[in-house]
């Protein structure tokens, strides 16, 4: 009994240092898949074939819960993902940088400077970066690339409050 205790609560910590880590991932393991099934059979009848039996086999499942549990966890804390070399795309919330007009983004970070001064570092997916200078004013901020301003916004005031506490 004791050790079946012992068993439980191990894993009750190692599933929670993996969801504490607040990592979305780039589900590698899952992506692997879905392309091995878009590339084995060229007709949509054979790729939905393919698609239920690793439904009902719960090959989707399972890879979907391997990515939430370990790969994803290791991709937050490593920086890259193991099984498709990606970098999470969370260090600055896509549709923020989608709203300056960029796609097709494989890494963004922010490496702060100062108190009101960060840069902002773009990896696009093929092989292409670009570095632009923000800085911030109480509620708004300014992002520039190579001292001409590019986009301009407001920061959540609620975010603002959360940063300041």
């Amino acid at each position: 009994m004791k050790k079946r205790a012992s068993l439980a609560l191990a894993l009750l910590a190692a599933l929670s240092g993996s969801l504490s880590t607040g990592c979305m991932g780039t589900q590698g393991l899952s992506g692997k898949l879905k392309h091995w099934n878009l590339d084995v059979v060229q007709n949509r009848w054979g790729r939905e074939s393919i698609y239920f039996v690793l439904t009902a086999g719960w090959i989707y499942r399972i890879c979907a819960v391997l990515d939430l549990f370990i790969f994803n966890s290791i991709e937050f804390w490593s920086g890259r993902n193991v099984i498709n070399g990606k970098s999470p795309l969370v260090d600055v919330p896509a549709s923020k940088v989608e709203q300056m007009g960029f796609k097709d983004l494989e890494k963004a970070q922010v490496e702060l400077v100062s108190q009101n001064d960060a840069k902002l570092y773009l990896d696009f997916q093929n092989g292409d970066h670009l570095s632009f200078d923000v800085h911030r004013d109480q509620a708004s901020y300014t992002i520039s690339y190579l001292g001409r301003v590019f986009f301009q916004g407001n920061v959540n005031s609620a975010l603002a409050l959360e940063a300041a506490q």
